[in-house]
């Protein structure tokens, strides 16, 4: 009787906990106290951000993550051309699956998740705060077919956290290019390459360019060119992921 009383009070409490968001947003897990909402101390561990081990330039990420951050051979050698890069960690286990179930399976209720994880790694590298947050345009077409852009959601959200309006027509996309991950390095540069126009409304200012993944960085340098090339005064990047 008092183990079956026990049984149905925990299920009472699991849905009050429901009730009232107190669930880790990956794992679904009861939260013992709301302070550490949207993770539970597991998925917090496994999503913690990048804090060694990488490259500051490119944010390419070395195999020891508690090694020092220091520029990559590449980087030294020719720089990229945004001032600074901030990101949240490699796009592996956790966090790609978290941006897989945002992107392709139209989990919006992530927002809050993605939202914090997204203040929390450009908090992390101490950056100056941009005068507007622009994110990487897509064809209206493929927005439509996708239903959202998931970097001007992105945009939105680091928006909120530094209140920040995102100007979400500081970029355009001007042509079709094929997709990115199908190609190589070279391949992936010639493909984007005048790809991307820039508004007038980005002159004079600090732009931060915003993306869910980076993996070359051609993207975001093509990017980068298009809003210097319009007199934006810096111009900095933020990739939530960075692909290893």
């Amino acid at each position: 009787m008092v183990g079956g009383f026990r049984v149905a009070a925990g299920r009472f409490l699991d849905a009050l906990a429901c009730l009232a968001g107190r669930r880790c947003q990956l794992c679904d897990a009861v939260l013992a106290d709301s302070r550490h909402f949207p993770l539970c101390p597991d998925c917090a561990g496994r999503l913690a951000p990048r804090r060694g081990g990488y490259c500051p330039e490119c944010g390419i990420c070395y195999a020891d993550p508690t090694a020092p951050v220091y520029p990559c051979l590449a980087c030294r050698m020719s720089p990229p051309p945004w001032s600074a890069l901030a990101f949240q960690g490699p796009y592996d286990g956790a966090l790609k699956e978290l941006v897989h179930r945002h992107k392709f399976g139209h989990e919006h209720g992530l927002g809050r998740l993605l939202a914090f994880l997204a203040g929390q790694a450009w908090a992390l590298r101490g950056l100056p705060r941009p005068d507007r947050i622009v994110p990487v345009p897509m064809l209206p077409a493929l927005v439509l077919r996708r239903g959202f852009n998931q970097s001007a959601e992105l945009a939105r959200m680091l928006g909120s956290f530094m209140s920040r309006a995102p100007l979400l027509d500081g970029l355009r996309k001007v042509r079709d290019t094929r997709t990115q991950s199908s190609l190589g390095r070279a391949a992936r540069r010639s493909n984007v390459s005048g790809a991307f126009a820039a508004s007038s409304g980005v002159q004079g200012l600090h732009i931060l360019i915003v993306d869910d993944v980076m993996t070359t960085g051609a993207t975001l340098a093509e990017c980068t060119r298009a809003c210097l090339a319009a007199g934006a005064s810096r111009v900095d990047v933020f990739a939530l992921a960075r692909a290893l």
